[in-house]
C-alpha cells in the first residue's frame, strides 16, 4: 500500500481482518510509516505478522526470516 496520507492503523486493521480469511503459513513482514503508524505498530502487536519501520529494517527481516525456513 503506497500513500502519504493512508492512516496505518486502518491499514493495520484490514491486514488482520484479511488474514482471517487468508490461511497461510508463508511468514509476512509489514512495514508500517505514515500516519498513525505507532497505532498501526500497536494494533499488529502479538499477531503473525512481523512489523518493519523502514524498507531496509523490512528487507533485513525478510531475509532473517526466509534463513529460518
Amino acid at each position: 500500500i503506497f500513500g502519504g496520507i493512508t492512516r496505518c492503523d486502518d491499514v493495520a486493521n484490514g491486514l488482520i481482518e484479511a488474514f482471517k480469511t487468508i490461511k497461510t503459513d508463508i511468514p509476512i513482514v509489514i512495514r508500517l510509516t505514515g500516519t498513525n503508524e505507532a497505532e498501526g505498530r500497536e494494533i499488529l502487536k502479538g499477531t503473525h505478522f512481523t512489523v518493519a519501520t523502514t524498507m531496509s529494517d523490512a528487507g533485513h527481516k525478510a531475509v532473517e526470516i526466509s534463513k529460518q525456513h
